[in-house]
């Protein structure tokens, strides 16, 4: 890298689906993992010393702006589902894209074949790559072990990769068990903004639709507390349509629920400001983003499962249920009797996300990263 010393370090963002959150409007389906992508950038961009590039779903834009001092460059589109010359046709286009940009350091996220692809590229041109780790699956051997050929290129990837960033150090210990991987722990960063915070109204779950998602026991949850209102926000992927609207139909026969399909990332902070309650039914995530939402609203968190670092006990939080669906529901009877209580885990959870995520700590985090494996 000694050519780069009074030069600018290009650093490349792969994550196709955050273009949502360059352009509000876009119909493009995105998760927690593609927003911390986008944080990640818009904080690298705030110091001089770096460029940044993002690749983004190109949908036949002739030219893409840049925004917020980031430079877009349209790239594949990734699906769910696809036949293994799509998936190589992809790869290939995908590694020679990189080839033509030569960025210094490529970041990426979700465990997939392409993480391999990336970490083929940056051995090859001794360039850097820094993998981000998103979900449980990306740590164990879930994926790998799961999904043949992809699998093990994935497993190339992680191996291969400069440095392993994960969210929480159950990640951690994890990595260096499946793997011998020595991650480096940076939690979920978010953008606090000041909130007008309107009258508490409804119990709130925000997830896109999937089994381990457990969208189901929402539905179970509203019917048990028939005096307060429930809203759930559940986009879904063509691949699961049939299932989603087998949810979408039980769920319009429940009076006290409404069910809403999608909300723009812009918009959807105001629901959070309604909630009394954020609840979560997966069965694992990595640190999920919309306990972030949740907590810049003063709103509490109840947790079937995921506790990530034990925040939600060890902060005073909310609920965690450790699995158990009808202590999760007993307890949120009495939280919701308890005023003083509510109150009490509501600020918890606002000053645990200030002095754990905030986007201005996180970034500096970033640089410091990014500048060890340099």
């Amino acid at each position: 890298m000694e050519e780069k010393i009074n030069k600018k370090i290009t650093v490349c963002f792969f994550s196709p689906a955050s273009h949502s959150f360059f352009f509000p409007k876009s119909t493009v389906a995105h998760g927690g993992a593609e927003l911390q992508m986008y944080l990640w950038a818009k904080s690298l961009a705030n110091y001089p010393e770096f460029e940044v590039l993002f690749l983004i779903e190109n949908h036949n834009q002739k030219k893409i702006s840049p925004v917020e001092n980031i430079k877009l460059i349209g790239t594949i589109r990734l699906k769910r589902q696809e036949n293994i010359i799509t998936k190589l046709f992809k790869s290939i286009k995908l590694f020679f894209q990189l080839i033509a940009i030569k960025p210094d350091i490529i970041t990426a996220t979700n465990a997939n074949a392409l993480t391999g692809i990336i970490a083929l590229y940056t051995k090859t041109f001794k360039k850097k790559f820094i993998y981000r780790t998103s979900s449980l699956i990306d740590v164990n051997k879930n994926y790998i072990d799961k999904n043949g050929f992809s699998g093990k290129l994935y497993k190339f990837g992680l191996l291969n990769a400069s440095k392993v960033i994960t969210q929480n150090e159950e990640h951690r210990i994890l990595l260096k068990k499946n793997h011998n991987i020595n991650a480096f722990v940076l939690k979920n960063s978010f953008e606090i903004i000041p909130q007008n915070l309107p009258e508490k109204k409804h119990i709130l779950w925000v997830s896109r639709f999937a089994e381990m998602k457990n969208p189901y026991l929402f539905l179970d949850l509203a019917k048990q507390i028939p005096e307060q209102k429930f809203v759930m926000i559940c986009p879904y992927t063509v691949s699961v349509k049939k299932n989603w609207e087998n949810l979408k139909k039980q769920a319009n026969d429940i009076s006290n629920l409404t069910f809403i399909e999608k909300v723009p990332f812009v918009e959807i902070q105001e629901y959070f400001n309604k909630a009394v309650l954020f609840v979560n039914t997966s069965d694992f995530e990595g640190f999920p983003n919309t306990f972030l939402q949740a907590a810049q609203a003063k709103t509490p968190v109840v947790s079937l499962n995921v506790n990530p670092d034990n925040f939600i006990t060890e902060y005073n939080c909310g609920i965690f249920a450790g699995g158990n669906f009808d202590f999760l529901v007993c307890e949120i009877k009495k939280l919701l009797k308890n005023k003083q209580e509510l109150k009490l885990k509501a600020e918890n959870c606002f000053n645990y996300m200030k002095e754990n995520h905030d986007i201005n700590q996180v970034g500096k985090k970033i640089k410091s990263v990014i500048k060890s494996i340099l």
